[in-house]
């Protein structure tokens, strides 16, 4: 029975859509520039905090003089370090412009690109969020980023300019980040770097703000019309010119323009007397409103759970709202789910008005030049957005920015539970690797170990990268549970960054951090601020590695380093695994590099190795051609020239404690 909700003017139209058979578009092909990226994870608010009185003579003063903004604790429970947690002062998109490429200066985009050598900058959610409703923790003062209510804006908060105003998003006059974030971009391009934003896209934070972009054609314009939302997924058939360059609908000082709007005087009609100041997210909503939401609509509604409950998921876990008090919830208390069943085909509009919905976010991101995407909790058998939905929103993404003429962007996935499925969809996927290397409550990590987790990521087939990362956000620093110390646990994500990957890393982990950064609450890097229990004066040192293996990673000498092709070498005398050194051998034309890891703080250890004949033409390793090793991550010779039969039959290596040896083979 047709669902009680549509109107009686669809019927007709919806169930001639129940007997279209939906067409499914080939996967997506793989983007192969997602392997030559190195990402660093950020985010802004903690990256360049900084507490009053904490750290060198330099860092104090830099610290008085810093513009942050003023955060008011709105829980409702009480902690006895929150006048503690509200002294600390949180770093803004201003804070990743400064020249400094010293991190004790600041994190800023140049010290990533030029000291760490990453080259995209993943950017946790800088959206205005939820920040009162269910904080877990009576200390948690600043809410989850990743519970938005408004994905058009970035916080006032993360602003110089808007924090010397005093406005914010919730303030009467509005003021947002993403004149900054404009900066953000320029500056980021300068440098070579990509710009990747965070969405949580199955969940919005309470209370949504909905802003939408200009003259868009609406799901409800679609279907009144009698068109077959079947056909959205030919994307030249229902090209939108509205979305090639779109404009956000956000200012009350636009009345004059939403006044000429065509549906504008039916809106009127409904809500005569709506202030400015509520005029404009009030007709956003109510374009996008099916009729049984207009006959419940509420003009002087701030939000969207309030009048377009049809876009969220309902508490049965399948269909859409019912109503204000009838949404899904699980233990994630401070967010409301989206309605993305595509499998209820008794709501196919507003399915795919939740769906264009979210395109029409990431397209507008695109216009701006962001250049990835890091998808968060990507499906999920409740709440999760199918792959089939992902291909939907991403080839059309992809779609409009070639109009545009701007390279297509590299989608990186949180995935859990449809892997496979969606390793067709995307280009990088976070689970694997991240976990596994790690091995917390695993007492012996040998190269056994290490060789059976570097071969986890062949169970996608070479359809979809794997992010090689020791932590993200969401996970433990790298020395807690895990038996590695900061130049261990280095050497292991070196060895990520030697297979076919995208490797990460989590802000802090280059300079050895082990604080557990809260990300609900006030918090800071303490490993950056000289004199706190977590400095560690390796640091530079540290850093100094970590550039020399991004680099060398992205070095085109070293293209082998990215290749499918490889070998485990093993001893010359037993052709046997040393447990003690993690060896192989990669190739790719005429690049041939060794990769040798002291595992362990072992003082020394030395080996004996060979390579298979037929490993070795595979390389291109000719007998009679003499070839010598240059490290390089110093890019230094440090062998004599010998023939390729003589490395056929034995080579001698050598590493000292935690010591890294990336060998370049090359003719003398």
């Amino acid at each position: 029975m047709m669902n009680k909700f549509i109107s009686l003017q669809f019927k007709a139209l919806f169930l001639v859509l129940l007997c279209v058979v939906e067409v499914i578009p080939r996967p997506v092909p793989l983007n192969g520039d997602a392997g030559n990226q190195i990402l660093y994870e950020t985010q802004v608010r903690v990256a360049n905090a900084c507490k009053p009185g904490v750290g060198s003579k330099e860092q104090i003063e830099a610290c008085n003089n810093k513009i942050a903004p003023r955060i008011t604790y709105k829980a409702n429970l009480t902690c006895d370090i929150i006048d503690d947690l509200l002294s600390i002062k949180l770093g803004t998109i201003d804070d990743l412009l400064e020249p400094t490429t010293d991190f004790q200066q600041g994190i800023t985009l140049s010290y990533i690109k030029k000291k760490v050598g990453a080259t995209a900058v993943w950017l946790m959610p800088m959206f205005p969020n939820n920040d009162r409703w269910s904080i877990p923790d009576a200390c948690d003062n600043l809410g989850s980023p990743y519970a938005v209510r408004d994905f058009y804006h970035l916080r006032g908060t993360l602003s110089r300019r808007c924090i010397l105003l005093g406005q914010d998003e919730e303030t009467p006059t509005p003021c947002y980040g993403n004149q900054e974030f404009d900066d953000l971009v320029s500056q980021a391009n300068t440098l070579g770097l990509k710009i990747f934003l965070d969405l949580p896209f199955n969940h919005l934070g309470h209370n949504f703000m909905f802003y939408d972009t200009w003259n868009v054609t609406t799901i409800r314009d679609r279907v009144t019309v009698g068109q077959n939302l079947d056909n959205l997924w030919n994307f030249d058939a229902t090209y939108d010119p509205a979305l090639l360059h779109p404009v956000i609908r956000d200012d009350a000082l636009e009345f004059g323009l939403t006044a000429r709007d065509p549906d504008f005087k039916n809106f009127v009609r409904q809500c005569p007397g709506v202030p400015k100041s509520k005029i404009i997210k009030a007709f956003n909503m109510w374009r996008e409103s099916f009729d049984y939401e207009r006959s419940n609509f509420n003009c002087n509604a701030d939000f969207l759970e309030q009048n377009l409950f049809g876009f969220y998921l309902g508490s049965d876990s399948f269909s859409p709202s019912s109503g204000p008090t009838s949404f899904f919830t699980n233990n994630w208390l401070d967010v409301k789910f989206l309605f993305n069943r595509e499998d209820n085909v008794l709501h196919k509009f507003e399915y795919a008005r939740v769906r264009e919905y979210l395109f029409r976010v990431m397209n507008y991101w695109v216009s701006r030049g962001v250049q990835g995407f890091r998808l968060d909790h990507t499906t999920d058998p409740n709440s999760g957005i199918s792959p089939n939905e992902w291909l939907y929103i991403t080839t059309k993404v992809n779609y409009y920015a070639a109009k545009r003429g701007q390279p297509r962007p590299i989608y990186l996935a949180e995935e859990f539970h449809e892997q496979m499925s969606m390793g067709q969809v995307v280009d990088i996927e976070t689970e694997g690797y991240v976990g596994d290397i790690c091995g917390r409550g695993v007492t012996v990590k040998d190269t056994s170990f290490i060789e059976r987790v570097t071969q986890n990521y062949l169970r996608f087939n070479y359809q979809t990268f794997v992010m090689t990362a020791l932590e993200t956000h969401d996970e433990k620093r790298l020395l807690d549970g895990t038996g590695y110390d900061i130049w261990t646990g280095s050497g292991m994500w070196a060895i990520g960054a030697t297979i076919w990957s995208t490797p990460m890393l989590l802000m802090g982990q280059e300079f050895g951090e082990s604080w557990g950064v809260g990300f609900k609450r006030n918090d800071f890097l303490r490993a950056r601020f000289v004199g706190t229990q977590n400095y560690n004066p390796s640091g530079e040192s540290l850093v100094d590695f970590y550039g020399k293996v991004t680099r060398a990673r992205l070095n085109p000498k070293n293209k082998a380093l990215q290749s499918q092709s490889y070998f485990h070498l093993r001893t010359q005398n037993g052709n046997a695994v040393d447990d003690r050194i993690f060896a192989k051998i990669k190739w790719w034309d005429s690049s041939v590099v060794l990769v040798f890891h002291n595992l362990w703080n072992q003082p020394s250890v030395e080996q004996t190795y060979f390579i298979p004949a037929e490993v070795g033409t595979s390389a291109g390793i000719n007998d009679g051609q003499r070839y010598r090793f240059i490290d390089i991550l110093l890019e230094t010779p440090i062998s004599e020239c010998q023939t390729g039969a003589d490395l056929k039959w034995s080579f001698h290596v050598k590493l000292t404690s935690a010591t890294v040896q990336w060998l370049r083979l090359e003719a003398c």
